[in-house]
Order: structure tokens, then C-alpha cells, then sequence
């Protein structure tokens, strides 16, 4: 039971959704998971995020890419919960004193078997953030996902003994401020998950886009100044002298494919181009080059 001076936590929870706004916190986490995506897809290239010039839409734009799985997985979580739950209110409906079907003994051991699992998830988040580092960790993502799942395991079994005993096991306070713990944990633990995600997402974008460098368009790019150590798989050639344009743009270069175009500058990559190997050529936009396209 709740009084109105100490409202229930489905109710703070909704205070809390309707201060933040759900327009304002989806478009904050579409910026953040495609800033994430962005970073991981550029700086494969070795390109840091702060020098592409992306703004917050692009930012929006990207993260739109990275939220359709974990999105279908909530929803699908989601679906699984209803279920889980609504066998639980099954077996509690069953379990009532003096039948002797056995319904008490299958209660409890649900009740301890969710206690268990929580608790070796939450062993398992504990070594994962404190013994196996950060790079394993997003490797294999079971980190984040034991943090937000096993301390909600633990308060659901403890929830569940509670209705089979007829009273709840902790007092309302104490069980109150436990449960937002265990949802802060649990939304800490689904943001850390879609992170690694996003990153590793973005990641695969990178490497994508590395294999098709070859099916896209030529760039030729024509300087005033030459280009230092140009990459290999570009050509060089000097042009003429007579004209003005020819005079104006002395140097041309083939074989580049655009990587990006932002911020006013080119993002340019040969087009057999290899990680470790290649380097990522930034050329500033402006009347000193000129660009071509072909096919």
C-alpha cells in the first residue's frame, strides 16, 4: 500500500518521463547513439569525429540507422517480461494453503531460481567491470546486459516470495528506494549495452565502406600547390601552361574516392586503401581545387 506523502515508483517514474519530455529525450538519445555510430565508422579511417564537421541532424540522421535493433530487442524483452510475468501471477493464483498440488514448492522454487540467476549476473558484471577491463567487455557485451538484468532478477524473485508469503519481505521504504535503484541500474546497464552497439555498428559501417571504395565514384582533383607523398593507387600528372585555368590549376590527381565531404573539407582514400597501411587525405573545399566526378 501507498499514502500520497510517499507516492508509488510507477508514479516517480512518470514524473521524472514527463519533466524530461519523450520528444526531448529520443532526439537526445539519436544524437548521442549516432555520434557514437559516427565516431566508430570515421576513426576506423583514423578520421577523429570533431574534424568532420558533422552537425547535431547528421548526428540524428545516423543514429536513426543504429536504433532499429535495439529497438526491436526492447520490444522483444519487453514481450518476454509479459510473459514471464503473467506465468508467475499464474502459479502465485494456484498457490493457495492446503491444496497440496504442489503449486507452493513450484512458486518458491521460481522465486529462488530468479534470486540465483540475479545474483550470478550481477558476479558477472562485477568481474567484467572490475577484473576483465573495458575492452572485453565490448567485445562480448555481457557486461552491460548482466548489470541491467540481474539485480532486476534479484528484486523480481524477491518480489515474487514476498506474494507467496502473503506480505512483502522488505519494509515499503526500503523496498521503494531498492526498486529505483534497480531501474536506474537497469536503464545504466540498456544505454551501456546500446552503446557498444552503436560503436560496433558503426565500426562495421567503417569496414563496409573500406571494401567498396573500389564501386565508387572517381575523384580527380585538380591544386594550384602539388600534394605531398600522394597515396598509393593515385596518379600524378602535370598540366599545361597555356590558359588561365591551366595556369590557376597546376596539378592533377586520379584515383581518390570520397570518404566524406563535410565541414568544408574532402575526406579522401585511395582506392584500394587498407587500415594500418593507408593514410586518409583531408583537403580543404575552397577555389584553390577543383573537382571531378567519374563514374
Amino acid at each position: 500500500m501507498t499514502t500520497e506523502s510517499t507516492p508509488a515508483v510507477s508514479t516517480r517514474v512518470r514524473q521524472v518521463a514527463e519533466a524530461l519530455g519523450p520528444a526531448t529525450l529520443a532526439t537526445a538519445l539519436l544524437i548521442y547513439f549516432g555520434y557514437v555510430a559516427t565516431r566508430a565508422r570515421y576513426e576506423y579511417f583514423g578520421v577523429p569525429v570533431d574534424m568532420t564537421g558533422r552537425t547535431n541532424q547528421d548526428m540524428m540522421l545516423d543514429g536513426l540507422e543504429v536504433v532499429f535493433v535495439p529497438a526491436a530487442m526492447l520490444f522483444l524483452g519487453l514481450l518476454a517480461i509479459v510473459a514471464i510475468h503473467s506465468l508467475v501471477l499464474w502459479l502465485l493464483s494456484r498457490d493457495r494453503p492446503g491444496q497440496g498440488d504442489g503449486a507452493s514448492d513450484v512458486t518458491a522454487f521460481v522465486a529462488y531460481g530468479f534470486v540465483l540467476v540475479g545474483v550470478l549476473l550481477i558476479a558477472r558484471a562485477l568481474i567484467g567491470i572490475f577484473v576483465q577491463g573495458p575492452e572485453v567487455s565490448v567485445v562480448i557485451g555481457a557486461t552491460p546486459l548482466s548489470l541491467a538484468f540481474g539485480p532486476a532478477a534479484v528484486a523480481y524473485g524477491v518480489w515474487i516470495h514476498g506474494q507467496r508469503r502473503g506480505h512483502p519481505l522488505l519494509p515499503q521504504r526500503l523496498a521503494r528506494n531498492g526498486a529505483m535503484g534497480v531501474i536506474a541500474l537497469f536503464v545504466a546497464g540498456l544505454v551501456w549495452a546500446s552503446t557498444q552497439l552503436a560503436w560496433a555498428y558503426g565500426t562495421g559501417r567503417g569496414e563496409e565502406d573500406a571494401a567498396g571504395l573500389e564501386d565508387r565514384p572517381e575523384v580527380v582533383v585538380e591544386t594550384k600547390e602539388p600534394l605531398d607523398d600522394p597515396p598509393r593507387g593515385v596518379t600524378a600528372s602535370r598540366l599545361g601552361t597555356s590558359g588561365e585555368e591551366a595556369r590557376t590549376y597546376r596539378h592533377r590527381y586520379r584515383g581518390f574516392r570520397l570518404l566524406l565531404a563535410s565541414g568544408g573539407r574532402l575526406f579522401l582514400v585511395p582506392p584500394e586503401w587498407r587500415r594500418g597501411r593507408d593514410a586518409t587525405i583531408v583537403l580543404p573545399y575552397e577555389k584553390d581545387i577543383r573537382v571531378r566526378l567519374v563514374p
